[in-house]
């Protein structure tokens, strides 16, 4: 007769138990490794978001309207005028460099444009299309008097003779340009007609098209973009300038800049600082700022 053979409960309850122990143990032995790899992507994450948005202020920044960056007092926000596309430009009088622009028939101003018209610039660049541009800025030196801008020395205070055209002021192709040149012109202009201040030595005639502005707020850094002049940097994102986050879990933020001299550029200092899931991480990023006009 065949005996059967198999397990009893004690040496069943012994396998459970042992191979209860070799888990703790296998467990004890990878957590920590599981734990630092877990941690240390959390750390990418972090670094790619703060650098993404650090990255992204330093394009705008270096697309800005020369002399045309500006911080809040208390660092926690900037602005610029941002470039919509740049050229040299012919001077458009027989008796200046500069450029005047008004609404008078043609051949009556000294105008030496084509066809001798009084709204019109021609530029040396013949595929320059001003689609989307708001403003042609020339020579913006970015005077101030007391930490305020200087009517026709600076982009935010305006100014007629100034250096950038008064907004609602539009900028259109003519057709048939001479070889190798783009003529625009300038409409709805002022009563009286508009100045630029100064000659650029260069030569060079910039197309601004929007503001762009970032602020951090609410634990967020936000992005936001508004097409007015405010003479003073709002204390807020403006309404209809739709800001966007860039970064989210801002725990340390501030902008720093040193403008500069003619002989040396401007230096804008950006530090962010992002906490997340008990992750603290801070970045620096200086961004070189050329003014010349």
């Amino acid at each position: 007769m065949s005996r059967m053979r198999g397990f009893t409960l004690v040496e069943l309850v012994m396998v459970i138990a042992l191979a209860g122990v070799v888990a703790v143990m296998v467990g004890v032995l990878f957590a920590r490794p599981m734990e630092g790899f877990v941690a240390q992507s959390r750390r990418a994450e972090l670094v790619d978001l703060g650098a993404g948005a650090l990255n992204r202020m330093a394009r705008d920044v270096r697309l800005a309207v020369p002399n045309s960056l500006r911080v809040s007092a208390d660092g926690q926000a900037l602005e610029l005028l941002l470039i919509h596309s740049a050229a040299r430009y012919r001077p458009n009088r027989n008796d200046s460099d500069g450029l005047r622009f008004d609404s008078a028939p043609a051949n009556t101003c000294g105008s030496v444009t084509d066809g001798g018209r009084c709204d019109s610039v021609q530029v040396l660049d013949p595929h320059l299309d001003p689609a989307g541009a708001r403003w042609l800025v020339m020579y913006n030196i970015g005077a101030e008097s007391g930490g305020n801008p200087v009517a026709g020395a600076n982009v935010w205070a305006g100014g007629n003779p100034g250096v950038i055209t008064p907004t609602g002021t539009t900028i259109s192709r003519l057709a048939s340009p001479p070889a190798g040149e783009t003529h625009l012109a300038l409409g709805n202009l002022p009563t009286g007609g508009f100045r630029f201040a100064f000659a650029s030595p260069q030569r060079r005639l910039y197309l601004a098209e929007r503001v762009v502005g970032y602020r951090c707020q609410n634990g967020q850094l936000l992005r936001y973009s508004y097409t007015d002049i405010l003479p003073a940097l709002p204390s807020e994102p403006p309404t209809g300038s739709n800001p966007q986050p860039l970064a989210g879990s801002v725990s340390a933020c501030n902008f720093a800049y040193q403008p500069g001299t003619t002989q040396r550029g401007g230096l804008l200092t950006l530090t962010l600082g992002i906490e997340q899931d008990g992750e603290r991480l801070g970045l620096l990023q200086q961004v070189h700022v050329d003014n010349a006009p």
